[in-house]
């Protein structure tokens, strides 16, 4: 009797297949995109402002958090520490990358700025280079132009139906926290402790996070909130 050996199953490789891979997340994004839009609108930025914070500043969850403070008179070295702290989840996912990347040091650099969370997901290993651009261009090009375009979409709603009063950040924060869970969900799992020693280290990680929140604010706790629950996971699981 044989037993029969199934491939291990490999990416699709090409243009196409890689930007048919893409397009469901970048779809997904549209909302949170344009809102940003929508927020910057309110904070009286011009078109031109969004375009280039979205093409040089292309980080999703700093952008939001470096929105209310541009308006606070900060100075240009305080914003970009923050922008570095709430996206330095960006520099082991680049590591883990750069084998992807082009060799040409103008392209690899190009290439490395598209890299976002969406594009992490949704590439593999065996991808060639040319799938491995197309897919960060397709999220890349889809941020940029949806943030420019809720820019104008904020200005065919009426000013009176956006007040103060009107939390517009609320559902990017909900979608925030539901990847959260989704992530937890995919890793905990694969912790081998027992399912008591799982439950107090995620209960830990709360905990922390809470405290770092009430001390630190809502803003600067991410980073060691962050930076702790990775290391009682790793713990957990070694």
């Amino acid at each position: 009797m044989t037993t029969q050996t199934h491939p291990s199953p490999v990416a699709p490789v090409g243009m196409w297949p890689a930007f048919v891979r893409a397009v469901p997340t970048a779809v997904a994004i549209l909302p949170i995109c344009m809102l940003f839009g929508v927020l910057a609108a309110q904070a009286n930025w011009s078109a031109f402002d969004v375009f280039l914070f979205s093409a040089l500043g292309f980080s999703g969850s700093g952008q939001f958090a470096l929105l209310p403070l541009a308006d606070q008179g900060l100075g240009i070295l305080t914003m970009l520490l923050m922008a570095v702290s709430i996206n330095s989840r960006y520099i082991p996912i680049a590591f883990a990358t750069a084998s992807r990347l082009p060799r040409a040091p103008g392209q690899r650099a190009f290439v490395a700025h598209l890299l976002g969370d969406e594009a992490y997901a949704l590439e593999h290993e065996r991808d060639p280079k040319s799938s491995i651009l197309v897919i960060r261009m397709t999220i890349y090009g889809t941020w940029v132009l949806s943030t420019v375009a809720g820019w104008f979409v904020a200005g065919l709603v009426p000013r009176s139906l956006l007040g103060e009063g009107v939390n517009l950040g609320f559902p990017a924060s909900v979608v925030l926290l539901v990847l959260s869970f989704g992530q937890m969900k995919v890793r905990v799992p694969k912790i081998t402790a027992p399912w008591f020693r799982c439950l107090a280290e995620i209960s830990l990680c709360v905990a922390v996070a809470l405290v770092l929140f009430w001390t630190l604010g809502r803003v600067w706790f991410w980073l060691p909130s962050i930076c702790f629950s990775t290391w009682r996971l790793w713990r957990a699981g070694a």
